[in-house]
């Protein structure tokens, strides 16, 4: 018997069921067989460090979760590692976990594949990487058809994770694709030693051309191949409502499309009034169900970013943004509570600034450009900026229509007072490099112009 099938014949043989379990697993089975999917793509990106303490505390106060964690070895780390998303703990407390137990070992390292949380549209693969003189590993994923044919249309994002310790990366499908049956995953693994006593300071007097020692390309130190099947149990359709409402924000007008819940995340889908005299760039927003369960935007499983479609004209038509799911809920009403938007003023997306004055036409609200360093050719620019929203697009434009991009962009952080401890709201300073670049002027590539928030939040009745 492996692993996957000593976990189910686990969870049947639990005979003292809590009443707050009862009939759980069958009521979200019901509730899946009666929906229907429309598939968008999204791309959730994050990894977690440290989360033992929120473990104990949730274990001690969810019946359901703390019932998920003790039903067989090994899943405690599992329930540890989702217990900041409310949609993938939702999805262990409700058995929604396809157990792997698939293990490699090559160079001495070794890489074991544990979980999956999964539906028609994104996978979660849980993981763990130890072995050799190293104590952290980045994880490059791919994957194929199982045999070995080129997929399309997902997206995968990785990150670091420490020896040991249960790290995770997401596969996401798009438009009329899904999650296919059988796939083959591929982890290139690399790794590092971590600093013993922190990182070396520039001297004082350092300069801003001084050229920094070649960085070395990180070595591939192992590779793993999984052939895997994946249970068609958990990838169950999800429910799609159709919204179609127009809503006022800002003196904008925007379209509220569609709302597609899935098990692992939900997208809401929001489009613009063309005759609008800004681009929506970012929108902040909850959702909250009759009995006050709020699901965020922008949290762990649901990824922090959005997809963007553009329109025939080169501009946004859709943006699909991601949030935690009600789908283990079933919600009878939904509210939509809007507290804040970006907006890229049609008539300011671009910035003329002198690179001998450091003047420019116009700037954002506390924005401020600090400097441009020529040396040969080139000039190496700082701009000063108010929160962590990166104001300025990769692509600028030099006096005569040509168009550039940038090799690289730095940000740093900075407290706007001693003490500080909330950089989200500080000063960043934001410095790049115009290669070869002969003029006095330049044309920078807004992202946004403007932010707005709105108190109270702006509420709209989904359901």
């Amino acid at each position: 018997m492996n692993r996957n099938e000593e976990y189910w014949a686990l969870v049947a043989q639990l005979s003292d069921t809590p009443p707050e379990l009862e009939g759980t697993v069958e009521r979200a089975k019901a509730r899946a067989r009666k929906r229907t999917l429309k598939r968008w793509l999204g791309i959730p990106v994050a990894s977690l460090g440290g989360v033992a303490a929120a473990f104990v505390l949730l274990v001690n106060c969810c019946v359901p979760f703390a019932q998920a964690c003790g039903r067989i070895p090994g899943l405690r780390d599992l329930a540890a590692a989702v217990a900041l998303s409310p949609s993938l703990k939702a999805a262990v407390e409700n058995d929604f976990v396809q157990v792997v137990d698939q293990e490699q070992t090559e160079n001495g390292i070794t890489f074991r594949l544990e979980y999956l949380i999964l539906d028609t549209m994104q996978i979660n693969f849980f993981y763990s990487v130890s072995g050799g003189d190293h104590n952290r590993y980045h994880v490059y994923p791919s994957i194929t058809g199982s045999d070995g044919e080129e997929l399309e249309g997902y997206s995968i994002v990785s990150s670091e994770t420490t020896a040991g310790d249960l790290g995770d990366f997401n596969v996401n499908y798009a438009d009329d694709l899904q999650v296919p049956e059988a796939l083959r995953l591929t982890c290139a693994v690399t790794a590092q030693k971590e600093a013993g006593d922190g990182s070396a300071v520039a001297p004082a007097d350092s300069s801003i051309w001084d050229e920094p020692e070649p960085a070395q390309e990180p070595e591939v130190v192992a590779t793993f191949t999984f052939d895997l099947e994946l249970d068609d149990r958990f990838t169950v359709p999800g429910e799609t409502i159709p919204l179609d409402q127009w809503v006022e924000v800002d003196g904008q007008r925007l379209l509220l499309r569609e709302l597609v819940v899935n098990p692992t995340h939900a997208r809401l889908a929001v489009s613009s009034d063309p005759d609008n005299t800004a681009w929506l760039d970012g929108l902040d927003f909850y959702l909250e169900d009759e009995k006050g369960n709020r699901y965020e935007a922008g949290s762990r499983s649901s990824g922090s970013g959005r997809l963007v479609s553009s329109g025939e004209d080169g501009t946004n038509d859709v943006i699909h943004y991601y949030l935690e799911s009600s789908f283990f809920r079933s919600p009878k009403h939904l509210t939509l509570y809007i507290t804040g938007a970006r907006w890229l003023d049609k008539d300011k997306e671009w910035v003329t600034v002198d690179l001998n004055t450091g003047e420019a036409g116009w700037l954002p609200e506390g924005v401020e450009f600090l400097s441009a360093d020529r040396q040969g050719e080139d000039v190496h620019c700082v701009v000063l900026a108010p929160g962590i929203q990166q104001f300025i697009s990769w692509n600028y434009r030099d006096p005569e229509g040509g168009e550039h991009s940038f090799d690289s962009m730095g940000t740093t952080a900075h407290a706007s007072e001693p003490g500080q401890e909330n950089l989200e709201e500080g000063l960043h300073e934001i410095s790049f490099s115009l290669r070869d670049y002969p003029w006095d002027t330049v044309e920078l590539k807004l992202n946004f112009t403007r932010e707005t928030a709105f108190s109270p939040a702006i509420a709209v009745e989904l359901q």
